[in-house]
């Protein structure tokens, strides 16, 4: 029976194929979609196996010769991973701005005790921000943003190359950047809802001090509830198209500047 050596297994293309499902893998643990709870892990792993599959031929010149030592190759794949799941997180964290935006919006509706299943969450969310991450998650693939996203995935190998230098420094200032940028943009997204439910409770704290017999909060609850639904009806077009747009402009200025 013949035998062959485990490095001359493990040198080429299998080792090549390796360093690209380290990094691809750990983006499709958290890519929009695919890196969902009640996706399984066989469908996930089948999905980051082909698109690793397609990458190998054009990426293998710039990917480097399997290296002698365990050590290193543990290294070059850790860093891999944690390359990988730097952006996953970037783009769960700008995903998750519908989500942020829905759960103040049910604060200002008297929905958020309303919760169901959100599916693109994998969670129990309050009706509005289950609706929004639903949806959002519809037009990222309707709109073809979930290319977009594999695109920006692969140009990623541009900025950090297999084999190149951690910058963690900088990792760490952009994964704050966005998500500093995200939280405002959600407080954005729900700023009518914020507006108007300020003033309504403002005049219901003065009609209350009037009426102190009156319990005007539990008379207002049905009218703030349809309000609060007639409102988001009537927003509901604006806050996607804005979110998308923001979603599609991060993807292109995560790497710049």
């Amino acid at each position: 029976m013949q035998s062959f050596p485990l490095d001359k297994f493990l040198s080429g293309h299998v080792f090549a194929f390796l360093l690209l499902l380290s990094r691809m893998g750990a983006i499709m643990m958290l890519f929009p979609g695919i890196g969902e709870r009640y996706v399984s892990m066989r469908t996930r792993m089948i999905f980051s196996c082909l698109i690793c599959l397609l990458l190998l031929e054009p990426m293998i010149p710039s990917l480097p010769a399997m290296p002698l030592s365990p050590f290193v190759m543990g290294k070059l794949l850790v860093i891999e991973v944690i390359i990988g799941i730097f952006f996953g997180t970037l783009v769960r964290v700008t995903f998750g701005i519908l989500e942020s935006a829905g759960m103040i919006i049910g604060a200002h509706t008297g929905l958020s005790n309303a919760t169901m299943m959100n599916p693109a969450m994998a969670t129990q969310s309050p009706l509005p921000s289950a609706f929004l991450s639903t949806a959002g998650l519809t037009l990222v693939f309707a709109t073809g943003l979930d290319h977009y996203t594999l695109k920006t995935s692969v140009a990623l190998y541009n900025l950090f190359p297999v084999g190149g230098a951690l910058i963690t420094g900088d990792m760490s200032q952009l994964v704050i950047k966005v998500t500093n940028q995200s939280f405002i943009v959600g407080i954005e997204l729900a700023a009518p809802f914020l507006i108007v439910g300020l003033l309504l409770y403002a005049a219901l704290g003065v009609v209350q001090k009037l009426l102190p017999s009156v319990q005007l909060f539990m008379v207002m609850m049905p009218i703030e509830i349809w309000g609060g639904l007639a409102l988001f009806s009537l927003t509901i077009s604006g806050i996607l198209t804005v979110w998308l747009s923001y979603f599609d402009r991060s993807l292109g200025s995560f790497f710049q500047g």
